[in-house]
């Protein structure tokens, strides 16, 4: 099974430099420093740190902050190919609300999408919309399910930013697993599915998630609703634990009649690209 490397190429984004477990990161015209665990290496380019607009401290969870080097700096709005996506710099979290290295996934949902004008797209962990809002851009019927209702409100907010109101998306804030179950109930079916699930998390109203013993679970149910013409499914993870030949092997094992790829998302860098997470995709 060959494993296949995806590097964003996203103008809005830019991986400066990267060692030390921190990287450097260009959003928009800001300049950002987080933490990276999977950085093990040296820094390349020391001093261009300094340019650094604000910085996500986290080595202690009891005093993680973002302090901020350039007091004027604002959350840049970000746009793929006429999507706007609304940054943050989040209280207690260094992430902004994009993940830029999911930006192949993006366009693979757009390419597929025009295949097929009016194909039903369910986007589960679906966050603050990035997928759901590249699904309704390029024709689908979406529906969006993320357990936070911040997340939903963020992605609603992103829709309005980009035009699409007008567009059909369904917004739900819903436990993944109790929702694909009903939707199993229903006799629901979808021609596209998107997994991007956490190792833990809880529901709205505090249903566990632990990524190990519930996405064999999750996987089952969502064998149910796929249609009996579908698209693709691609599941996306960040789990330390896991490997693309491990998520492969439960999509081969659940949609056994669609052909199987894998691999991970990384931002490129000239001296060192960092790997983030890995993929694994059914597809017709």
């Amino acid at each position: 099974m060959n494993i296949e490397v995806l590097f964003t190429d996203w103008g809005e984004y830019e991986l400066l430099d990267s060692g030390d477990k921190l990287k450097l990161e260009r959003f928009g015209g800001v300049m950002v420093i987080r933490s990276e665990p999977k950085a093990w290496w040296r820094k390349s380019n020391p001093a261009l740190w300094d340019s650094a607009d604000a910085r996500y401290f986290d080595d202690d969870k009891k005093t993680a902050r973002w302090q901020f080097f350039n007091k004027q700096v604002l959350p840049p709005v970000l746009d793929f190919k006429g999507i706007k996506f609304a940054s943050k710099f989040m209280e207690g979290s260094k992430h902004l609300g994009v993940f830029p290295e999911q930006s192949p996934h993006w366009e693979y949902i757009m390419k597929r999408g025009s295949e097929r004008k009016g194909a039903r797209l369910l986007n589960l962990f679906g966050y603050t919309g990035a997928a759901t809002l590249a699904a309704a851009a390029s024709g689908y019927s979406a529906t969006h399910v993320d357990a936070s209702k911040p997340s939903v409100e963020w992605a609603r907010k992103n829709q309005r930013l980009s035009g699409l109101e007008n567009r059909p998306v369904r917004w739900i804030v819903d436990d993944a697993l109790k929702f694909v179950r009903r939707e199993a109930r229903r006799g629901a079916k979808y021609d596209a599915i998107l997994l991007d699930p956490p190792s833990f998390g809880r529901g709205p109203k505090n249903e566990l998630w632990k990524l190990e013993r519930m996405l064999p679970e999750l996987l089952e149910a969502c064998s149910l609703i796929i249609s009996t013409n579908p698209l693709f499914v691609l599941m996306t993870l960040y789990s330390i634990e896991a490997s693309s030949i491990m998520a492969a092997n439960m999509l081969k094992s659940y949609f056994p009649k669609m052909k199987i790829r894998c691999g991970e998302l990384a931002l490129p860098n000239a001296e060192n690209p960092v790997p983030l997470s890995l993929w694994a995709r059914a597809e017709m």
